[in-house]
């Protein structure tokens, strides 16, 4: 774990997604000495004109309004220096690969307790 939740809407012309998330994928692996077999990213498109920010409606995903949306879920043992470095990573390296700038995108994190994570077949349990 973590699961990393991306939501935005369409970029204009192509952009590699795919390649976006694989680069991210890696480099949150390499920064954590999280294996990537345990790192989930999904992205998902806001459909056209249903992202409003400031007031103002968008049909695509501007680079400086209109923020890329990130969910981080994570274990709670993580300590406050380590969510603060993934949160810059993540944001660093979306920026880097997409047409966005660093500061158009909002990441909001979530801690995740033991017991309360179903994955590999059990409920996870992990010493804090």
């Amino acid at each position: 774990m973590p699961l990393i939740r991306i939501k935005s809407l369409p970029f204009a012309g192509d952009v590699e997604v795919n390649a976006a998330l694989g680069l991210l994928s890696q480099a949150i692996s390499e920064a954590t000495q999280i294996p990537q077999q345990h790192i989930m990213i999904v992205w998902e498109y806001l459909p056209a004109g249903h992202y409003v920010h400031g007031g103002l409606q968008a049909n695509q995903q501007p680079s400086n309004s209109h923020p890329i949306l990130v969910d981080m879920v994570a274990p709670n043992f993580n300590t406050e220096a380590q969510i603060a470095a993934m949160l810059e990573l993540i944001a660093g390296n979306l920026s880097k690969t997409l047409p966005v700038a660093q500061n158009n995108i909002f990441i909001n994190y979530t801690p995740a307790y033991s017991d309360g994570v179903y994955d590999d077949g059990h409920v996870v349990e992990w010493e804090s």
